[in-house]
């Protein structure tokens, strides 16, 4: 292998390390970048020999910069030399190091290091690996479990996080020499797992023990560790189940579990009585097991093991359907009851991560189970508050990961319906929440001077602090997480359409609006974020395939039109293919461009989707008080009244007097309030003054006796059909009609403030003020 141009050749090197002090940082430096002992049989025999030498004394003078440099050369050794001169001499000090009690722990990791690249390198030094590592390797088991007992007392995390590494390391490599030592490792790692006093363990020691723990099953050998891997599975459900338990006892009442729980094993001890302390200890508990489950399904097995699927889904699930709603006992203390809801998070978060290992672990086993398991995790999303963003964010995330491992065909449609509406509000918050406040018309009701009275809400609010203020970098976390998950759920095939072309319609209003509302972001880089998240998005829309989801050729026209380029090598050249395909088009002509559905007005089922989650047009926004009213005017009831049967005979105006007509018909109608009639005097062409009623009056059927049809008239309330004109024109009789109503007493206060207005709901009241 030639070296590379410009850089130092290996003998150069190596005169440089004889010339440098050892140790030394900038020769360990050299060493790493370098790499000089990776052939040493085309160095200088000599001055090989003498370095090995000179690093040969300094480790056995346990200087741990000494033994960091030594790993790093046998790690490079690809031909063996330097581990064969040298190796016997290193294992020795290392593992006198680790035998010394007066080690400080700090200095413990270049010895470990030492040892491992000592025992991986010993299967390519037949002579070192049958001399020296296999012998020591027992030595090296009792050090190490001697040292985890040594430091978890002591809290030297530091060091104990790097003695587990080891182990674990040299576990999954030759489990054998581990075997006498399991007992004494067992109760030492199960008190750092579950964060038994004294020894309050940080979270990476809690996953480092239960990483170890669960590689102790390899001691059993090949034929045992299966059911040694099964064993410790069932302690481990055993033990969450009865943290959740102790955790929920004579507190909340929860649902029955989808299947018996494990028992617990018989080496738990037992729960503190006082509740507060109980509910942070048995949460403890959930977490350190769960990490233990965790490990188990990710650890790599040379066998078929028993996996218990029904029980992982039962514990998962038992501490997912735990949340702020659930029922509380009438006797919890407000204490205990602040414990409980602190853990609540914890618990959700323990659940899920036993879900997604287990889909990610065990694949197409979970398809029976996945209903269930939708149904509780989103509902969790849904119940989730907003002001939790970072709770969402994380629920967000873990649909996304769900949805990549089992695709939305597979998943029930109310479900993917469900996430996309929920995906749908969260991306909707990128938009403007508030309009912006408009002038109030002058000419209104006291209706609407009240609703006029709110026009300094903006100014007020931002002399309280409620002024809209920036969107925060967690809000915008949670937006982006939706946007991951959108273009998953489009490809449902039993998604309705209505509601995938109203998605992609929120996602072109965003990537429309977002260039404009730079300053609606508190962190610059969110708004970098959410770009990226929505041309993603909308590519992924632009390549879905003709049909799927009601996608057509229209809406790749307009992303084409829209999106500056596509960002990744894989979705150009997909896009590519769809510009470009191998065989020709259909012979088919396509409509007219305002008749594809993208560019035509939204549908009615569109539009009510878009309302119920609260999206309006900017039309819609600007007309509400117009909205409003007329909603008032829909919900009015008036007062009943008597009805009077009046017979009305009228002329109508017709657009030629030329023409014959049918005589007139006389036809009853049925008037809500008595209405004076006049008589109309005959002229040439009368003039029909319409009289103004508060409630509409269902006009009778025309009665049309002409076999040609007349020309059309303005229609007159209470009128008959359209009748002929002649020379002497009817005369309406005047019916028997009751005295008028007195009319009403209109002097009333403005005041609104002393004495509250009933407001039936109809618009009379506007209308006698504005006449006022």
């Amino acid at each position: 292998m030639s070296e590379p141009s410009g850089a130092p050749s290996s003998k150069a090197v190596l005169t440089l390390l004889a010339a440098l002090p050892l140790p030394s940082a900038a020769l360990s430096e050299l060493v790493s970048q370098q790499a000089p002992f990776a052939h040493p049989s085309r160095l200088p025999t000599a001055a090989v020999n003498k370095f090995l030498a000179r690093l040969n004394a300094a480790v056995g003078a346990r200087d741990p910069a000494a033994c960091a440099l030594a790993a790093a050369i046998v790690e490079q050794d690809t031909e063996g030399y330097a581990t064969a001169q040298a190796g016997k001499g290193w294992m020795g000090a290392a593992l006198g190091a680790l035998a010394a009690p007066a080690t400080p722990a700090e200095s413990l990791e270049p010895y470990l290091a030492l040892v491992g690249a000592l025992v991986y390198a010993a299967p390519f030094a037949p002579s070192l690996e049958r001399e020296v590592v296999l012998p020591s390797l027992g030595k090296l088991a009792v050090s190490l479990a001697r040292l985890v007992e040594r430091l978890a007392p002591a809290a030297e995390w530091a060091g104990l996080l790097a003695v587990l590494g080891a182990i674990r390391t040299l576990l999954l490599a030759n489990p054998a020499p581990f075997r006498p030592t399991t007992a004494s490792l067992r109760p030492v790692l199960t008190g750092l797992l579950l964060r038994i006093p004294p020894t309050l363990a940080p979270e990476p020691v809690v996953r480092a023990a239960a990483e170890t723990l669960a590689a102790l099953h390899l001691v059993a050998g090949k034929a045992g560790a299966p059911a040694a891997w099964g064993a410790d599975m069932k302690d481990a459900l055993g033990g969450f189940a009865a943290g959740v338990a102790g955790l929920a006892a004579d507190a909340w009442i929860e649902e029955a579990p989808r299947a018996a729980p494990f028992t617990a094993p018989v080496t738990l001890p037992p729960l503190p009585v006082d509740p507060v302390v109980r509910a942070e200890a048995a949460t403890a508990w959930v977490e350190g097991y769960a990490e233990l489950v965790l490990a188990l399904l990710r650890l790599p097995s040379a066998r078929p093991v028993p996996v218990p699927l029904v029980q992982i889904v039962s514990c998962a699930l038992r501490a997912v359907n735990l949340t702020f709603e659930t029922p509380v006992a009438e006797h919890v203390s407000p204490v205990h009851h602040a414990a409980l809801l602190s853990a609540i998070p914890r618990l959700n978060t323990a659940g899920l991560l036993l879900l997604g290992q287990a889909a990610l672990s065990c694949g197409d086993h979970l398809l029976p189970h996945l209903t269930a398991i939708l149904e509780h995790t989103v509902y969790l999303l849904e119940a989730t508050p907003a002001y939790m963003a970072d709770a969402r964010a994380k629920l967000l995330l873990w649909h996304t990961i769900w949805l990549e491992q089992y695709p939305a065909a597979v998943l029930p449609a109310e479900y993917t319906t469900r996430l996309l509406r929920f995906a749908l509000g969260v991306i909707g918050t990128a938009l403007d929440a508030k309009p912006t406040t408009a002038a109030v018309p002058v000419h209104q009701g006291k209706r609407g001077k009240k609703r006029g009275r709110g026009a300094e809400d903006a100014l007020v609010g931002g002399l309280e602090g409620r002024a809209p203020k920036p969107m925060s970098k967690a809000d915008a976390e949670v937006i982006v997480a939706a946007l991951e998950l959108t273009p998953l759920l489009h490809s449902a095939p039993l998604l309705s359409p209505a509601l995938l072309n109203f998605s992609i319609r929120l996602h072109l209003s965003l990537f429309l609006s977002l260039p404009g509302r730079i300053a609606s972001f508190a962190d610059k880089t969110t708004h970098l974020e959410l770009e990226r998240a929505v041309t993603a998005a909308l590519e992924h829309v632009a390549l879905m395939n003709e049909g799927s989801g009601g996608t057509s050729r229209d809406i790749r026209v307009l992303l084409l039109s829209l999106l500056p380029t596509f960002k990744t090598e894989s979705s150009r050249q997909a896009f590519s293919l769809l510009l470009h395909p191998a065989l020709p088009p259909m012979a088919r002509p396509l409509p007219l461009l305002s008749q594809l559905h993208y560019f035509a007005p939204e549908s009615d089922e569109e539009k009510k989707i878009r309302r119920e989650m609260g999206f309006f047009t900017a039309e819609e926004v600007a007309g509400g008080a117009a909205a409003d009213q007329s909603d008032d005017e829909d919900m009015a009831v008036d007062e009943w009244a008597p009805p009077a049967k009046v017979q009305v005979v009228a002329p109508v105006p017709v657009a030629a007097p030329a023409v014959a007509a049918p005589a007139p018909v006389v036809l009853p109608v049925v008037q809500a309030v008595p209405v004076v009639q006049q008589v109309l005097q005959p002229v040439v062409q009368p003039i029909v003054q319409p009289t103004v009623l508060p409630v509409p009056v269902a006009q009778p059927t025309p009665v049309v006796a002409a076999p040609e049809p007349v020309a059309a008239a303005p229609a007159a309330p209470f009128m008959s059909a359209p009748s002929a004109s002649s020379s002497k024109p009817p005369v309406a009789e005047p019916a028997a009609a009751p005295a008028p109503a007195a009319p009403a007493d209109d002097n009333e206060d403005d005041d609104d403030d002393m004495i509250p207005e009933l407001d039936s709901g109809s618009e009379d009241d506007d209308e006698d003020e504005d006449d006022e």
